[in-house]
């Protein structure tokens, strides 16, 4: 973009849209914002759009945009539940979150744990229903597993809490703790989920 302009993200349809608009930048990372779909006038700083939090909300974070996983630093570009413009969601640690204030740590892409808005539907706890495929709808420090290896699921998948490989087994039996049934990514290996063992 031309000085005193900054790329950021413009519109709320099926697909983002980028456009040079005036640098108001003010804010910082992960400063609370009021989102500006139409102007772009969010004073987020260049390279950052305010992102709700939640779908056409009035309330948001300064986030910064990507388009890949290799624009981001210690973060993975995903899109948020309801969203369509990818961000750079921190790596969080499960077992011992630290996420940014109005943000949780949870599962995506089935092999890692991003901080990211808390979804509509992220309440669910062990035996309740989620979706496997959109890795959705369990509460933070839950799972969204087969729904065959935990006792009381009466779908295709359910949540069910996620346990600590490394120190002493809280699962209630016939569930242990046990690795994680989808290959998580490396630096996830202590993280593990209640089940039953097949």
């Amino acid at each position: 973009c031309p000085d005193g302009q900054k790329c950021t993200v413009l519109g709320s349809g099926n697909q983002p849209v980028y456009d040079c608009v005036e640098d108001d930048g003010s804010k910082l990372p992960f400063e609370p914002c009021t989102p500006e779909p139409s102007t772009g006038q969010d004073q987020c700083p260049a390279g950052f759009a305010c992102i709700p939090s939640e779908p056409g909300g009035g309330n948001g974070l300064c986030l910064e945009l990507c388009l890949a996983d290799n624009d981001c630093e210690a973060s993975l570009c995903v899109a948020y539940p309801g969203e369509v413009v990818p961000v750079c969601a921190p790596i969080c640690n499960p077992l011992g979150p630290l996420c940014p204030e109005q943000q949780g740590c949870y599962r995506v892409r089935n092999s890692a744990f991003v901080c990211r808005y808390t979804g509509m539907n992220d309440f669910g706890v062990t035996a309740e229903p989620c979706d496997i495929v959109d890795d959705s709808g369990c509460a933070q420090g839950f799972v969204c597993e087969t729904g065959q290896i935990i006792p009381g699921c009466a779908g295709e998948s359910c949540c069910t809490a996620l346990c600590d490989l490394s120190d002493a087994d809280p699962c209630m039996a016939p569930m242990s703790c046990g690795e994680l049934p989808l290959d998580p990514l490396p630096v996830f290996d202590s993280v593990g989920a209640c089940y039953v063992p097949q």
